[in-house]
């Protein structure tokens, strides 16, 4: 039987395939269990991120996100908002997928090699200087939805979610969103201090890595950021802010993500 990639089930649940393939796709999912349950997740996820950037002020795709994206999950099948949300969502639900268990997906954890955390330093610097760089912040689901926010987070970690705070600290929680590294979703919380929402915050969570490490600071970009891992996930702070600051802010954040 022939193996049906993300890329194929994402164009088929946007209806982008040609009648003849979309019959033959049809075909295959209805004899494939596990790409039912993906187109299953697929159509979920989309759900979930349609809702999420239902605002008007999300009907466009920052530039540095559509390359990054298109990048990482579907070179040259990214157009507008339509196959953003689409590409992203593939990507989510592969992750989702690969943590349900029973169906084996590209990118699984199991594949993750030893250079993913400095990939994902790479791609979260970039993301973070990229956003930064875009007057209105159309990326972002509002700090009015953390309600939706929780529920949407908790749902790609597989563990209940609650937002942390920073409120100690002086930063002010401002929204969240979805960012894609290694074709795998990498959600982020984004705190900015009074009066500088230009210069925000980033807190991103991977799930999948295998190993625990030690928390370490670099700068990439112009930007400071500190990681660690534990327990299945991998943290990253990124910020302008010094590398002092990211630690200590990790430290706080530590006892609130203990859940993970």
């Amino acid at each position: 039987m022939a193996v049906l990639d993300d890329g194929t089930l994402a164009a088929f649940a946007d209806g982008e395939l040609d009648a003849t393939t979309m019959r033959l796709v049809a075909d295959l999912v209805a004899r494939d269990p596990a790409a039912q349950e993906k187109l299953r997740l697929l159509h979920t996820s989309t759900g979930l991120l349609r809702a999420a950037f239902a605002d008007p002020a999300f009907q466009q795709v920052p530039p540095g996100l559509a390359a990054r994206v298109e990048r990482a999950v579907s070179p040259g099948r990214i157009g507008g908002r339509r196959r953003f949300v689409g590409a992203v969502a593939t990507a989510l639900a592969a992750g989702v997928v690969g943590f349900a268990g029973g169906v084996t997906v590209d990118r699984g954890p199991a594949r993750l090699h030893p250079g993913f955390s400095d990939r994902l330093l790479n791609e979260v610097a970039g993301y973070h200087v990229a956003y930064a760089q875009v007057a209105t912040p159309l990326d972002e689901v509002p700090a009015r939805k953390t309600a939706q926010i929780e529920a949407w987070f908790g749902g790609l970690l597989h563990r209940p979610f609650r937002v942390p705070t920073l409120a100690g600290a002086g930063l002010v929680f401002r929204g969240a969103r979805l960012l894609v590294v290694d074709g795998r979703p990498v959600t982020q919380l984004l705190y900015s201090y009074p009066g500088q929402p230009g210069r925000p915050l980033g807190l991103c969570i991977s799930a999948g890595t295998p190993r625990s490490e030690a928390l370490r600071t670099v700068r990439r970009e112009g930007v400071n950021l500190a990681l660690w891992g534990r327990g299945g996930y991998t943290f990253v702070l990124v910020g302008w802010v010094g590398t002092n600051t990211l630690t200590t802010l990790a430290g706080d954040l530590r006892p609130q993500l203990s859940t993970l």
